[in-house]
């Protein structure tokens, strides 16, 4: 998990959903979730994973700037301010 600022200041986390994908096999989608909220609704992207180890990894090596990107894209699809 990886800690995230938006535009707006507000600090997000971000992590992994389950999720069923190709093959009936389990994989992760990329998510996001304000900081200190653990029972907050995943704000869920597009980026799919084949593993959740998959998605680990490469929500590790992700520049900060493709993440923010990522968060924006997501906030906005999912009608979050």
């Amino acid at each position: 998990m990886r800690q995230i600022t938006d535009a707006r200041g507000r600090s997000w986390e971000a992590t992994t959903v389950p999720m069923i994908g190709a093959h009936m096999r389990t994989g992760a989608v990329l998510a996001f979730r304000p900081s200190g909220d653990p029972a907050a609704e995943a704000v869920r992207s597009t980026v799919e994973f084949n593993s959740p180890e998959a998605a680990e990894l490469a929500i590790g090596a992700m520049g900060e700037k493709e993440l923010g990107r990522r968060l924006e894209w997501a906030k906005t699809s999912a009608g979050v301010a």
